[in-house]
């Protein structure tokens, strides 16, 4: 039962995936399709979302016929990059098969089924399969980072096909392990849809999880940036206990099944971070920190904090994340209230309000949480699998939880004229010049300074010339005003002479005689000399 709730739960994360992704055919025109074609999009790789991938595809068959190619990088064949590989499925996982393209130059990878689905329009029907196979991260797929996607068995056959024999057709044409003569042009894309001027964004995450603190530490900067332009919401991973019987009890006495992962009487838990439930942080701890976290945030970045510019930003609260992550690192102090109590006080949070939302709740002894239980629900509505997960208007982003990554993945959910001006620093070059551009394009917050590309990139600018003019005009402005200064200095120091002669050597008109020699008079200190 749980394992096909599991196997479920990714079906509609990989429909998900799909949903926000698009395949087609461009060259030739005859395999086009009007709205694409149906496919099922890998949950591992790093695609770009709002940009295409559009490029010829090969179809990759192992020189001795292998039927399970790309499992290994020991054949030959190359094709020139960028380009777009096809390979059957089968014979090692998915994320072996996409890293291995990778490591040949591929831009992404395509997948072609090996068997029908029942009841579909495909043969042969027998051996067929309930549902398309989802690719799912094996646990390794961290370091491949172009997108992979597979197509149904009779839509890749077709495409298969045209690429061994071209207009030719299959029963005319010799078949070639790696075809290179028929040209197939295939476009890939991601996109993140972009109703209104305002990005709403969630990041799933627990108290524990090293990976999405270390993210939010770094990203806290970029929020502030955005402003209410973007609303974020954090989201603290709780599961629902009862739905694995840590809520049953057998008469008078609790049956405890799940141990010190749970709280109010094993209805909320969450994983045991060091799988050692008898020593260090249990479950219920990290249910309780997420709980105060949930709190936090709805005093300070919620719907209803006071300060109406911090609605989805929540300055305050990533200060106690990012503090609590360095100061309360142990596992000592995760649990230690003096420990927490002087995060607090350094982010500036007011304990009390913090406690009385824990308490008003509901608490963490018994009976329901109202906070914990709006969790469980999200939880199971948006089958999150994955710890960290961020979405995006409503799309899952597949990729590294990185700054620069997310905030390119955020800026795709805006319509282009309307992007912020945080948008431009997207493609910054390191954490540096990353921070600097952010430093110069704050004030998001009133929808105020837009993004350079917002008009379709730099284009729409002042071109070069303008803006050697504007410094020539510059530099022609100064040195104008530095010669009125100097001549005006120059003004005030003969003035200034003039005014000593006078006071200290007056001039005596002798008998009116202009060409005498003027006489002048000087005294000194006790004594009168003519």
């Amino acid at each position: 039962m749980r394992a096909a709730y599991v196997v479920a739960v990714c079906l509609a994360a990989a429909a998900d995936a799909a949903a926000n992704s698009r395949f087609n055919i461009d060259i030739p025109s005859t395999l086009r399709r009007p709205d694409g074609y149906p496919h099922a999009a890998a949950l591992f790789g790093r695609p770009t979302y709002g940009e295409s991938i559009t490029q010829r595809i090969y179809y990759a068959r192992d020189a001795n016929n292998d039927p399970d190619p790309l499992c290994t990088l020991t054949t030959p064949h190359a094709f020139p990059s960028p380009y777009v590989l096809m390979v059957d499925r089968g014979g090692c996982s998915f994320v072996t098969k996409a890293r291995n393209a990778q490591a040949l130059g591929a831009s992404a990878l395509v997948a072609a089924d090996t068997r029908c689905v029942c009841g579909q329009p495909c043969e042969p029907q027998k051996s067929c399969q309930w549902t398309e196979p989802v690719l799912a991260d094996d646990g390794s797929g961290a370091d491949v980072t172009i997108p992979a996607i597979m197509l149904q068995k009779q839509d890749a056959d077709a495409i298969k096909d045209y690429i061994r024999c071209g207009k030719w057709g299959k029963n005319d044409c010799t078949y070639d392990d790696w075809s290179k003569d028929t040209v197939v042009q295939a476009s890939l894309e991601y996109t993140v849809p972009n109703p209104d001027d305002r990005v709403e964004w969630e990041l799933w995450t627990t108290a524990i999880d090293a990976s999405s603190l270390d993210f939010l530490s770094a990203f806290r900067d970029t929020v502030v940036a955005l402003g209410t332009r973007q609303q974020f919401t954090p989201m603290m991973y709780t599961y629902n206990g009862s739905e694995y019987g840590c809520d049953l009890d057998s008469g008078a006495e609790s049956l405890n099944l799940c141990g010190n992962l749970c709280t109010n009487d094993g209805k909320y838990c969450a994983p045991d971070p060091d799988g050692r439930q008898d020593e260090g942080i249990s479950g219920a701890q990290v249910v309780a920190e997420d709980l105060r976290r949930a709190c936090l945030w709805s005093l300070v970045g919620g719907d209803t904090a006071p300060d109406k510019t911090q609605r989805g930003v929540g300055e305050t609260w990533f200060h106690y994340v990012g503090n609590f992550s360095s100061m309360c690192a142990t596992a000592e102090d995760f649990v230690d209230d003096a420990c927490r109590a002087r995060v607090m006080k350094k982010a500036g949070v007011d304990a009390a309000a913090v406690d009385k939302c824990v308490t008003d709740s509901g608490g963490l002894e018994q009976g329901h949480n109202t906070v914990l239980d709006e969790t469980v629900k999200a939880l199971k509505a948006k089958n999150i699998v994955y710890v960290p997960e961020c979405i995006v208007n409503g799309v899952v982003h597949w990729g590294q939880l990185e700054p620069q990554t997310i905030l390119a993945t955020i800026c795709q959910g805006y319509p282009r004229a309307e992007r912020p001006a945080p948008c431009d620093c997207v493609d910054a070059a390191g954490a540096s010049a990353y921070a600097n551009c952010l430093a110069g394009n704050t004030g998001g917050g009133g929808g105020g300074g837009g993004s350079k590309s917002a008009s379709g990139g730099g284009g729409a600018g002042m071109p070069w010339y303008g803006v050697l003019l504007l410094v020539v005009s510059i530099i022609v402005v100064m040195l104008l005003a530095g010669l009125a200064y100097w001549k005006h200095t120059q003004k005030q120091m003969r003035d200034q002479v003039r005014g000593i002669l006078a006071e200290y050597m007056p001039l005596d008109d002798v008998g009116g005689e202009p060409d005498r020699p003027a006489v002048f008079s000087v005294s000194s200190a006790g004594a009168g000399v003519a």
